[in-house]
């Protein structure tokens, strides 16, 4: 069976689209239409109405448009979670969206919280997707729900073995292992290598769910993290925020910011011997700087463990930061 393929476009990258490879994607994730403490969705970014010929090009293409709820706002989080009557609420708006438009092949959800929430917050967002996944059976049978869930959840936020029941396909987060706020430099998603900071170890977490491989899509990072650090080594300390950095894409996208493509060709790339993720350093004034990003030697490795393993495939985040080598 061939791996699945989905893509985040995000809304940030206006009509970068126009540039995707539809024919190597399965669906396309929209993201991203937020959901607020009270149940309502209150910011959709264009959704529908902005985006209605690229939802057209993409159907014509045969990739399925899927919209992404979402939150990251912890206090909204606990909140919305802990009022049965917040949670009904969310499910209707939630299901809205296939209301409005019965062409969509389902929908995705991204809540994502990094901090401890109560028992009972907990069981509600559970209590959530269950009432959602009765509700797209009951009103829309063969649409899917797909929901992204943490490589780690130290915090214990979610009820992974429950989610892996409820949804058709967990997006398991592939990247920001190493991220901004790290207190050393590293690759954003290693295969293998780096402690527990790896893809190898967070299938385990969650083959000891009881998730079938075959519902894990592991989230592909196409952009990387540049930092200050204390010295050229691999790996060494960051001095402070680090700051993303696209695999390229145009210039309107995160203008200003560098591209890990021509860092890359500008300081030499080297290669991370456990995951062959690439990094490359140079020396400024003001002292090192490090970068780490994945390229088509990475990405190929990546790939090579999603079909290995057995999982279910993969989703690109975000698909404008990729450029014609990544899809080839």
């Amino acid at each position: 069976q061939e791996p699945f393929v989905a893509g985040y476009h995000a809304y940030w990258t206006s009509d970068s689209w126009r540039s995707y490879p539809f024919d190597v994607l399965d669906e396309l994730f929209f993201y991203e239409t937020e959901a607020g403490a009270d149940g309502h969705l209150l910011e959709r970014h264009g959704w529908p109405g902005e985006w209605s010929e690229m939802r057209d090009q993409a159907l014509a293409a045969g990739v399925q448009v899927v919209p992404t709820v979402s939150m990251h706002d912890p206090e909204a989080f606990q909140l919305l979670f802990a009022d049965p009557v917040r949670i009904e609420r969310l499910v209707e708006s939630t299901v809205g969206l296939l209301v409005a438009d019965s062409a969509l092949a389902g929908l995705h959800l991204d809540f994502e919280v990094f901090q401890p929430v109560s028992p009972t917050v907990r069981d509600g967002f559970t209590a959530y997707v269950a009432a959602l996944a009765d509700e797209i059976d009951l009103r829309f049978p063969g649409k899917s729900l797909s929901t992204f869930t943490l490589a780690f959840d130290d915090d214990d936020v979610y009820n992974e073995q429950a989610l892996g029941r409820l949804a058709d396909y967990l997006v398991i987060q592939g990247y920001d292992y190493y991220s901004s706020g790290s207190a050393s430099a590293g690759p954003v998603g290693a295969t293998t290598g780096w402690g527990r900071l790896n893809w190898e170890m967070v299938v385990a977490r969650f083959d000891a769910f009881g998730v079938p491989r075959r519902k894990l899509v592991m989230a592909v990072p196409l952009y990387g993290y540049e930092w200050p650090v204390v010295s050229g080594e691999m790996g060494a300390a960051t001095r402070g925020e680090g700051r993303t950095i696209p695999y390229t894409g145009p210039p309107g996208i995160l203008p200003g910011e560098p591209r890990a493509l021509d860092r890359g060709e500008e300081h030499g790339v080297q290669r991370d011997p456990a995951s062959d993720v690439p990094w490359y350093a140079f020396e400024t004034p003001d002292g090192w700087i490090q970068g780490w990003f994945d390229d088509v030697v990475s990405l190929r490795v990546k790939y090579d463990f999603v079909r290995e393993q057995g999982l279910g495939g993969i989703a690109l985040f975000p698909m404008a930061y990729g450029d014609d080598t990544l899809w080839e």
